[in-house]
């Protein structure tokens, strides 16, 4: 997505909003959550969902990466 003006600005935007925070991930979570609060919207959350083995899933040994598909990731 190279070259595309809405990925920059929206990248632009997210890089500001972390500076104001020092990069800190914690303050950034603090003050989304700060907003929301002061929104008055009534936001939902989900308790964590534990993730199901896959019989069909190969596991690579710690240390190795999996190969890349055609899509670079």
């Amino acid at each position: 997505m190279n070259g595309d003006p809405i990925v920059a600005e929206v990248r632009a935007i997210r890089d500001k909003l972390a500076a104001a925070c020092g990069y800190d991930v914690h303050e950034i979570f603090r003050r989304i959550r700060q907003r929301q609060a002061e929104s008055g919207r009534e936001y939902l959350r989900y308790p964590p969902r534990r993730a199901e083995p896959q019989d069909d899933v190969e596991v690579q040994p710690a240390g190795e990466s999996a190969p890349r598909d055609d899509h670079g990731s």
